[in-house]
């Protein structure tokens, strides 16, 4: 079977399109759209063909609702219903479980930004389908956070900040994200360098950041298995 990913990039900075880019299949058909508009939405999207949709992280908040929020709601149920299987990555994640769930399956984080190369800890089942260890250092950064899982959803991994950091849900087809499996170190390393004044507002020291890395290959361990 083709492989037909669709790339729906919620990042003001577009800055998600080439970081996930990077981890798909050379011979995969990819198309990306930047959304920002709910005339980012071609009316025909859903007859295209794709195979697996990918919605990226942003810059935005998902408790505003920004000019698309509506239209890729109805998107995300419309594709669910289809069968086609969804990957959300941290504002993508938050969006699919707002569409799916509802408004009050998110919030601000009360604990404030989580931002860093952090460990969070996968459960069994997560160590058996990623085949990764218990604890493993992503990137991080985000402000709010998934407290409602869609019906179904299985529980991947979990940290102090945010008790969803991963999930799956083989009945809807989705896989979620709260942490960024895109970034490497390089790519994570630049988005803190460039946000410097912003963290350091949050008394976070962005030098210390940087002297940390990823524990394991997210990119391509996620991304492989979300095409599977």
């Amino acid at each position: 079977m083709d492989v037909n990913i669709l790339i729906l990039d919620y990042s003001v900075s577009k800055m998600e399109t080439p970081a996930i880019k990077k981890w798909l299949p050379a011979d995969a058909n990819v198309l990306s759209l930047f959304i920002d508009t709910e005339e980012s939405f071609p009316n025909d999207l859903l007859e295209r063909g794709f195979t697996h949709v990918i919605h990226s992280g942003s810059e935005l908040s998902i408790t505003d609702t920004s000019p698309f929020t509506n239209k890729a709601i109805s998107y995300i149920n419309n594709i669910r219903d289809k069968g086609i299987a969804q990957f959300g990555i941290c504002y993508g994640h938050q969006l699919i479980s707002r569409a799916l769930v509802g408004k009050q399956s998110v919030r601000s984080s009360p604990k404030g930004v989580e931002a860093g190369w952090d460990p969070i800890s996968f459960n069994d089942r997560a160590m058996k389908i990623f085949e990764i260890r218990k604890c493993e250092v992503v990137w991080q950064y985000h402000f709010d956070e998934v407290i409602e899982m869609p019906e179904g959803s299985k529980l991947l991994a979990t940290n102090p900040h945010t008790k969803i950091q991963a999930y799956v849900n083989y009945e809807q087809n989705l896989l979620g994200t709260q942490f960024h499996p895109e970034f490497d170190k390089e790519t994570g390393d630049k988005l803190f360098l460039d946000d410097r004044e912003q963290l350091e507002s949050k008394n976070y020291n962005v030098d210390e950041m940087i002297t940390k890395g990823p524990s394991c290959d997210t990119g391509k361990i996620f991304f492989d298995v979300f095409l599977k």
